[in-house]
């Protein structure tokens, strides 16, 4: 027993696993490579909208937002979309949204070119043009801010890596 028992304890230091976790303000963090961490938070409507950005290393900053909505209208690639962002029912503030990747689903991930700050937001609306909208509470974003900043950080990898072999000179 008391072999098991040590078994288990060492065998997850011994494995990389991909981050995949969802913290307890509903934001989700997980990996897409071994350096790479998106946090998203899920759409109040429709669960399969979502607002995210990327912490990626080796500067650890909290980048590249990006807003998924669903779409019924076939767009192209580099599209702009007019559209509105309201943080904390503030003064909406106009922008336009990039389309980066139309999915078989309809919904559409866009890049906004500018944007209010969502840092410390409690509540951020998304209006399009097409007609498209969503609402994504985004309070504790703060926390999901720091808890990514500090993975990133951190020495480990987020995903498995391949040890690369030295190539030898012949």
């Amino acid at each position: 027993m008391k072999k098991l028992f040590c078994l288990l304890l060492l065998y997850p230091f011994s494995l990389f696993a991909g981050v995949d976790l969802t913290t307890i303000d509903n934001f989700n963090i997980f990996s897409t490579s071994e350096h790479d961490l998106i946090v998203s938070k899920p759409g109040h409507k429709d669960r399969v909208n979502f607002i995210a950005f990327r912490m990626e290393r080796p500067f650890c900053i909290c980048a590249n937002p990006v807003i998924s909505l669903g779409s019924d209208k076939e767009m192209e690639l580099g599209l702009r979309v007019k559209g509105t962002i309201t943080v904390d029912m503030t003064k909406p503030v106009e922008t336009l949204l990039q389309v980066m990747k139309q999915f078989e689903s309809g919904h559409v991930l866009f890049r906004p070119l500018q944007f209010p700050s969502l840092r410390s937001s409690k509540v951020v609306q998304v209006i399009t043009e097409l007609g498209t909208s969503e609402l994504f509470l985004t309070k504790g974003i703060d926390n999901a801010m720091e808890q990514s900043k500090s993975m990133c950080e951190s020495d480990w990898y987020y995903e498995e890596v391949e040890p690369k072999i030295k190539e030898m000179d012949v």
